[in-house]
């Protein structure tokens, strides 16, 4: 059967509830409007109801241009729709065909496809990579007895490698291959991936976007294919992802259907996005409905239910921890009906996240085209988890300190962030005002002698001292962390 029929009949009952084409029984319907109307901060404050939201208001608020959403349930993806924009310029809408890049999604497609091969006796989880590989090898100062090169700790990130995080590569920009990723040689951008700093390590499992370009190494070597190609075949094709690729360029048809990465401040990306030649580690193009698919199928295989990718004790295996609780990119967390599947994903402009509950058979799969888009999602799996009654994703709530009065006017004054940008920081009464430049004002409520918290959005603030005054601080914000020296009074 060809990719585009096999795709046709995995995707087409999501995809006609996705278009509003009349399908749509009325419980999903209610559901649906449920989530839309019932996005909750990530905390409240003590004595406070937890206030519902809606989707557009904090799509406006996060400045997040489009977000596409696919929800699973009782073991079937329920619904799938698509709101925004693809780009905040040319205001063409989003489908929930819009491909968005997946970041770490990729890291699961490249478990399976391991997964495939081992099961056919092409390669075994246990061996070592760095035996495999043909194409480059690891110098001689590389202290190979404090690294885990075997394919089953590469792909739970507990290879010990640089924890480096892969940057993008513009459309112009030469991108490098995999040999010159792992060296550390131009136009690779950056430092030699096996190289780790003395004492760095301080876990087993620690993520490590490198341990995945070795992979790729290793098995383009053992195969003499492209990774693009091997997950073509044994993952993409089968379980019925037309759309989703690895391709770099995009192709005409996949340039249409991309979604414009989006900065922080709202503007798109120059080129409308970059490239990511580690397709391993963070390569994917995809569709929350598809990867949905891609889930949807290993459960079936490891039910016993015939899916397409891998036999079921395969997919067993692949959904099982590998080291600590990892598997294959993903993190397994909770136990008993409870246990989930958790992944994000993050490029430049992109932020997405993948939840999957496998004993209850519900999940879902959220792709956002903006670096905000992890605080907005964290409040769609808030909705999802009113909705749809899941365990975790409820808002916290926050005791609200009272410090003593000194304990405020030793952070108050003016923060220097870079030229021309300030965080100025006042009192009044039981919080902090933090004003940055140019922008509103926001209360900060104190959870510690020198930390703070804001509820929208949910920012936490350190104040830094060294038994005397205080000399700086850091904020942060998901995946975002922001230095600011005091320089004075306001």
């Amino acid at each position: 059967m060809t990719r585009n029929k096999t795709a046709v009949l995995l995707l087409a009952a999501a995809l006609a509830v996705s278009s509003g084409c009349g399908r749509t029984n009325p419980l999903t319907a209610k559901r649906i409007k449920s989530v839309e109307k019932g996005l909750m901060r990530a905390v409240y404050l003590k004595g406070l109801a937890a206030e519902k939201l809606s989707l557009d208001e904090r799509m406006s608020f996060y400045r997040v241009p489009g977000v596409s959403i696919a929800v699973i349930d009782k073991n079937e993806l329920e619904w799938a729709k698509a709101y925004g924009e693809k780009d905040n310029q040319t205001h063409q809408l989003l489908t929930p065909e819009t491909l968005f890049q997946g970041g770490a999604f990729s890291q699961m497609i490249a478990g399976a496809v391991v997964t495939a091969l081992a099961g056919r006796g092409t390669i075994s989880l246990d061996e070592d990579a760095a035996s495999g590989l043909k194409s480059w090898t690891f110098p001689r100062e590389f202290d190979r007895r404090s690294h885990a090169l075997d394919l089953r700790s590469l792909l739970a990130h507990g290879s010990g490698l640089s924890d480096q995080v892969l940057l993008g590569y513009g459309h112009d920009e030469p991108r490098p291959a995999l040999a010159e990723m792992l060296a550390g040689t131009k136009p690779a951008t950056n430092a030699p991936l096996w190289y780790t700093p003395a004492g760095s390590r301080l876990s087993r499992t620690r993520y490590a976007e490198s341990g995945y370009v070795v992979l790729e190494a290793f098995l383009t070597d053992r195969t003499g294919r492209p990774f693009a190609d091997l997950a073509g075949e044994l993952v993409l094709t089968p379980a019925g992802m037309e759309h989703s690729t690895f391709e770099i360029p995009l192709s005409n048809g996949s340039r249409e259907l991309a979604a414009t990465g989006h900065l922080r401040d709202g503007r798109p990306l120059a080129g409308l996005w970059k490239y990511y030649p580690a397709a391993a580690a963070k390569g994917l193009w995809t569709t929350p409905s598809e990867f949905a698919a891609f889930l949807l199928d290993l459960l079936r295989s490891a039910g016993g239910e015939g899916g397409r990718i891998l036999p079921a004790a395969s997919a067993r295996a692949m959904l099982a921890p590998f080291l600590e609780n990892r598997g294959p990119g993903f993190l397994v967390e909770g136990a008993g009906d409870d246990v989930q599947f958790k992944l994000s994903g993050k490029t430049e402009g992109f932020a997405c996240q993948m939840v999957l509950y496998p004993v209850r058979g519900q999940g879902a799969v959220i792709m956002t085209n903006s670096d905000n888009g992890f605080t907005l999602i964290d409040e769609i799996l808030a909705a999802l988890s009113s909705v749809y009654q899941w365990p975790h994703y409820r808002p916290e709530e926050k005791t609200v300190l009272r410090l003593d009065p000194e304990t405020y006017r030793g952070c108050t004054g003016r923060y220097e962030v870079g030229p021309n940008y300030f965080l100025d920081v006042t009192w009044e009464d039981y919080y902090l005002v933090i004003q940055p430049t140019g922008q509103a004002a926001t209360r900060f409520y104190a959870e510690g002698q020198t930390l703070f918290y804001s509820t929208d959005p949910y920012i936490r603030i350190q104040f830094l001292r060294d038994r005397g005054p205080v000399e700086g601080l850091v904020l942060w914000q998901q995946d975002f962390e922001l230095r600011a020296k005091r320089i004075g009074p306001k």
